[in-house]
């Protein structure tokens, strides 16, 4: 199914802090994006709540979700959204790792930082959430999350036949 032009797209990464999200009207245009934490015994309710407040808010044609989440509590998040986007009239996308790294193989070896870098040098409104370079001692920082949902959107629009950069647009 082809996505018609000007569709509000969104990409929703779901993770173990909580979720990310970013609506994009375009390749180069971000409408809205957030992260979401939370904790406790009801994070799956929470987040769909959470989610649903947002669907509400930015009305997406389009939901776009990560292909294969490494855990089954954030397979169930995910299968939930999709079904919560269908209740609304909201087509779902899943776009695997795969096709993120092919939309994004003009950075040459397309890493998660690599992508998260290229994103933020074509959207600048991102560029200062990208965090520093990640070190093995350390934790993944909670922005990478965003980049990983816009991503998603990205490389659903790239497949779609969307440039994917400021220069395939120029």
């Amino acid at each position: 199914m082809k996505i018609r032009r000007g569709a509000l797209v969104m990409g929703f990464f779901p993770n173990a802090r909580g979720y990310a999200f970013a609506v994009f009207e375009g390749p180069l245009s971000p409408v809205d994006w957030g992260i979401s934490e939370m904790s406790g015994s009801e994070r799956t309710q929470a987040r769909l709540r959470r989610l649903s407040k947002v669907l509400d808010r930015n009305a997406p044609d389009v939901l776009v979700l990560r292909g294969a989440p490494p855990n089954e509590r954030l397979r169930q998040l995910c299968k939930a959204a999709a079904a919560l986007a269908k209740s609304r009239g909201i087509v779902t996308f899943r776009v695997s790792r795969e096709q993120v790294r092919e939309a994004f193989a003009y950075v040459g070896s397309p890493t998660r930082y690599a992508i998260a870098e290229a994103i933020a040098k074509d959207i600048q409104t991102f560029a200062p959430l990208l965090p520093r370079p990640r070190k093995i001692w350390n934790g993944e920082d909670r922005r990478m999350g965003l980049f990983d949902a816009a991503a998603l959107a990205l490389a659903l629009i790239h497949a779609q036949g969307g440039a994917s950069t400021a220069a395939d647009i120029s």
